[in-house]
């Protein structure tokens, strides 16, 4: 899998709306954009920037991978609709961040 690791320079909007309120979930704890294409999306933290969020859009299917906590290792899975995978992204994200 290849990864961006750079945080972009500037707070910008996220540009697939359709993962707008996940985006902000991810600003709200502190979290950035570092790749923010239309069908490619990655969030990382500035604490531990291997963990790594990564979201591709294709045709039919939304592939995210999510970082194991306290692991070096990325979860990879798919969805077929957008609430389904937020909703998913959101709850690895609180369990990454709780104690």
């Amino acid at each position: 899998m290849e990864t961006n690791h750079n945080v972009l320079s500037e707070p910008t909007e996220i540009k697939n709306k359709g993962f707008k309120l996940l985006d902000d979930f991810f600003k709200k704890h502190n979290w950035y954009l570092c790749k923010n294409d239309i069908n490619w999306i990655q969030y990382t933290s500035h604490s531990k920037q291997t963990d790594v969020f990564d979201i591709r859009i294709d045709k039919t299917t939304i592939h995210v991978s999510v970082p194991l906590k306290n692991s070096s290792y990325n979860y990879v899975t798919r969805f077929d609709n957008y609430f389904l995978a937020s909703e998913y992204i959101e709850n690895r994200l609180t369990d990454l961040i709780s104690v």
